[in-house]
């Protein structure tokens, strides 16, 4: 039974051997009105959007854009643009803006998107526990890699940088990290041993069956890479890259 439960938990990660070493960018931003008021309009701004690489977050104040997976910089750099320019365009048609804020004030609606997953996630946690999942934005890196063994790899390199990675991409003098450790007690990231002991804490922190459910800054994801999510928000296009350079600097001691 056990060696068939491990069997199942490994085939949930798609690995793709031909994207090892590409990146992926997802930044979560805040929808506001002009006097800078965040508001819940994520449904409407994606309908008018009508485009897959934007999608809902948890806030329905929030929308998430995300860039195809690339490995040359210029095009990874290009494609943050192109997202910036169409969706910053489809916001000005429902007079919104795309913030670039990191935290949203305690004032803040606390609107969920009208997902079944989050819909149930927030049936069993505090209004404290949603308030800080509402009011956090931030960019999440992934990094493609070949299998299982290379993902622990570099996850462990990742997670032992994860600190230096948070204060490197910090614009709220540590304030959206406090609320995240708010929002995922277990944010911290654990050193897996093996895929085996992988399995053991996703047991044991309830992602077994989803490993969308592990809140680790630094997490295997089921897309078959490695997530960063240590970054904050920022405007600059430029400093993005710069750490997507850091990430991809690390986890190079991960695939030696």
């Amino acid at each position: 039974m056990g060696s068939r439960e491990l069997k199942r938990f490994l085939e949930r990660f798609k690995f793709r051997p031909d994207l090892c070493g590409y990146v992926g960018i997802e930044r979560e931003r805040f929808l506001t009105r002009k006097n800078g008021v965040i508001v819940p309009e994520a449904k409407q701004f994606l309908e008018n959007m009508g485009d897959s690489a934007w999608t809902y977050e948890l806030s329905a104040c929030q929308v998430e854009d995300r860039t195809i997976p690339r490995q040359d910089p210029f095009w990874i750099r290009q494609n943050l643009l192109q997202n910036d320019y169409w969706g910053g365009k489809a916001a000005r048609k429902l007079e919104l803006y795309l913030s670039f804020k990191e935290v949203g004030p305690r004032t803040m609606r606390l609107d969920v998107y009208p997902d079944p997953r989050y819909l149930e996630i927030v049936k069993h946690i505090s209004r404290a526990r949603l308030s800080a999942a509402c009011r956090v934005t931030g960019t999440h890196i992934h990094i493609g890699v070949a299998n299982m063994e290379e993902a622990i790899r570099v996850h462990n390199v990742l997670g032992r940088a994860s600190g230096y990675l948070a204060a490197l991409g910090d614009h709220s003098r540590g304030e959206r990290l406090k609320l995240y450790r708010t929002m995922a007690p277990d944010w911290k990231v654990p050193v897996y041993e093996s895929a085996e002991h992988f399995f053991e804490v996703a047991k044991k922190k309830g992602f077994a069956k989803n490993p969308r459910n592990c809140w680790n800054l630094v997490r295997i994801s089921a897309h078959g890479t490695v997530e960063c999510r240590a970054f904050g928000v920022t405007p600059d296009v430029d400093e993005i890259m710069d750490w997507v350079s850091a990430i991809r600097s690390i986890a190079k001691e991960g695939t030696k």
